[in-house]
Formats: structure tokens, sequence, C-alpha cells
């Protein structure tokens, strides 16, 4: 049973160089960056989700809501394929 061994040995090694890693500035850095930016694209992520289900919300109660909104919903579609046209 040498196995476990191995694996335990081997584990305490990376355990000892990442606890003695932190202590360098270099590191301390870039594990703050790492933070700062995956709040930043949680954010980002967050709020592009946020206007998809607003455009999404607003299309269904707009199909619910009557044959008028339906042809506002038709008028700003041809608007916005006007614009994408070249």
């Amino acid at each position: 049973m040498v196995r476990p061994k191995i694996i335990e040995l081997s584990c305490g090694v990376v355990a000892t160089l990442v606890v003695l890693d932190f202590y360098s500035y270099f590191v301390r850095e870039l594990l703050v960056s790492l933070a700062l930016f995956t709040v930043a694209f949680l954010v980002l992520a967050l709020a592009a989700l946020a206007a998809i289900l607003l455009w999404w919300a607003s299309e269904q109660l707009a199909d619910r809501s009557g044959p008028a909104s339906r042809k506002v919903i038709e008028f700003s579609r041809r608007l916005l394929a006007a614009y994408v046209r070249p």
C-alpha cells in the first residue's frame, strides 16, 4: 500500500508550497487581480442576463396585451431591420 502515502506526501508538499507562495507579493497581486476580474465578469454577465430577461418579459407582455401592442412591436421590428440593412 505505497500509493496512499505518495498521495498524502504530494498533497502535503503542494499545500506547503501554496502556503509559502501566499507570502510572495506577486502571488498576492495575481490573486487579487483574479478576484477583481471574476467579480467584474460576474457583474457584466448578470447585467446581460437581466437585459435578456427584461426583453423576453416585455415580448411576452406585449404578445398577451392585445393587437395594438403587436402593431407597435411589428413597427419597431421594421424600424430596427431598416437600420440593420446597409
